[in-house]
């Protein structure tokens, strides 16, 4: 599709209405994309991302302005991810399923209809072909996230939204991703707007650089004029960690320190889909340590993480045995829960439910997805007291759905740390945060290790993401024999 000029004149969008019933308007003001443009847009957790991305992309609807008709836009974001998991759902629980409709979407699926030139391109570059035919619910978060990204690249778009896409990506693929737009705003001369949380997803191509503050683009100039503004540097992670005195746990949920051999014990294990991810894998966790793990996307970092929380059904033909509990002896789901706090990508796409914030906090306290109990004075002020520290206070009775996703995101780790489990579980927590809510988290994190009982599991991508405190590394590095991945354990500080 041929590329043109596209131009907003005083634009503003329907969002929807605030807690208090108060229209909200996404403003685009007056702004003009050439073909050769590559426009980066940085803002703050709830500042109206993902609302500037689906006005641009023709999602809202004008209510004063013009905006451009006859165009092509496609955005990818984490909503349409979630979108797209939902479909596959209902595809696999119909009352009338086909053969296919059993088996899901796959990235086959979504590619099927793309220009064959384009298409193998952008299997290359995001290196998907060995994933062309696997069920998306298969898929790890950042591989699920290539996958739309791939559909967005061959859709043949004359203006690309993309926001924050690097967020689950590893190294290799975020750099691929970086390559494949600036090819795709080059040589296609398609367009680009760009929403980013981090310096290192900015592509050197890029025409221009702007800020969105209060559901609005406030400011749009060259990268050197706005990365000198203040609120420039905080967003983009310059901020200083913060000091940091996490709230006390009520007494009724506080756990006395786990005393009888290793935290987690993972022996001989042998787990296989389309190809072998453990072979005689063995893994422990002792009290007081805590674990960075890293690697690629699919290299089965994930996986490691779900037969410890038991949400692998290959847990119970494998010798795993968490807080003394030995998977599949008949031990009570909720005996092992209530030690540990989880949060990771799935978590949230499956965090489906419309209670308001401080209900997804104290859900904490019960391992629920939802607030099906009643809690006391202290659980409720425990979490107001979370809510305050994590700077949600204002949006203590605001749907979770309603939240931005960095929002929700925080409310996710909040509701992790609000019992100070026993274990912490943290699969990619800091995806979609601003630079000052990863400073704080980071800071929660290191808080916690530093002081207390609990141990730490923390997958990350990002070099930057790690806080202070991991006695010990767990890395999943390519195999020189295959297509497998080896595993190394190493220790990093002496237990704290």
């Amino acid at each position: 599709m041929t590329s043109r000029t596209i131009a907003w004149e005083n634009a503003e969008f329907k969002v929807n209405e605030d807690p208090s019933g108060k229209q909200l308007i996404a403003r685009i003001g007056d702004l003009t994309i050439k073909p050769e443009d590559l426009i980066v847009l940085i803002g703050g957790n709830g500042s109206g991302k993902t609302s500037i991305a689906r006005a641009l992309s023709g999602d809202l609807k004008i209510i004063s302005g013009t905006a451009p008709v006859n165009y092509h836009p496609v955005l990818v974001s984490f909503e349409k991810q979630m979108k797209l998991f939902e479909d596959d759902y209902n595809m696999r629980n119909s009352d009338a399923t086909t053969a296919k409709e059993e088996i899901g979407l796959t990235p086959a699926d979504l590619l099927k209809d793309a220009d064959q030139t384009i298409r193998d391109e952008v299997i290359e570059g995001m290196n998907l072909k060995a994933l062309m035919d696997k069920p998306l619910r298969q898929l790890s978060g950042g591989e699920g996230r290539k996958a739309l990204l791939a559909q967005a690249l061959c859709s043949k778009p004359n203006l690309l939204v993309l926001d924050t896409p690097f967020d689950a990506l590893d190294v290799q693929t975020r750099k691929a991703l970086l390559e494949l737009i600036d090819k795709v705003h080059t040589l296609y001369k398609t367009p680009v707007v760009l929403i980013v949380n981090r310096p290192s997803e900015i592509p050197s191509s890029l025409t221009k650089m702007g800020i969105i503050q209060k559901l609005a683009i406030t400011k749009i100039s060259s990268r050197e004029e706005i990365e000198q503004d203040p609120d420039a540097k905080a967003l983009l992670g310059f901020a200083d960690i913060p000091d940091v005195k996490v709230p006390k746990t009520p007494a009724k949920f506080a756990q006395k320190p786990f005393t009888s051999g290793p935290i987690v014990q993972l022996r001989n294990i042998h787990v296989e889909y389309q190809r072998v991810i453990f072979d005689h894998f063995n893994f422990t966790v002792n009290r007081g340590e805590h674990w960075h793990i890293m690697g690629p996307n699919g290299a089965g970092k994930s996986t490691l993480l779900s037969l410890i929380t038991g949400d692998n059904p290959l847990v119970y033909a494998n010798d795993v045995t968490v807080f003394g509990y030995k998977r599949g002896s008949g031990e009570s789901i909720w005996d092992i829960k209530k030690c540990y706090g989880y949060v990771s990508g799935s978590l949230h796409l499956d965090y489906r439910v419309s209670a308001p914030a401080i209900n997804v906090v104290l859900s904490g306290f019960y391992d629920s997805i939802g607030l099906y109990n009643h809690p006391g004075d202290d659980e409720i002020a425990c979490a107001r007291a979370w809510l305050a520290t994590a700077g949600l206070s204002d949006r203590e009775h605001m749907s979770f759905r309603q939240l931005s996703f960095g929002q929700q995101r925080m409310l996710l780790i909040i509701r992790a740390l609000v019992k100070t489990p026993l274990l912490l579980i943290l699969d990619e927590p800091l995806q979609g945060l601003d630079g000052f809510a990863r400073a704080q988290v980071k800071a929660y994190i290191s808080y916690i290790m530093k002081n207390g009982e609990t141990s730490v599991l923390f997958v990350s991508h990002h070099d930057e993401d790690i806080p202070e405190g991991f006695t010990n590394r767990l890395s999943f590095i390519k195999s020189e024999k295959g297509d497998g991945y080896d595993i190394v354990q190493e220790k990093l500080l002496q237990k704290l």
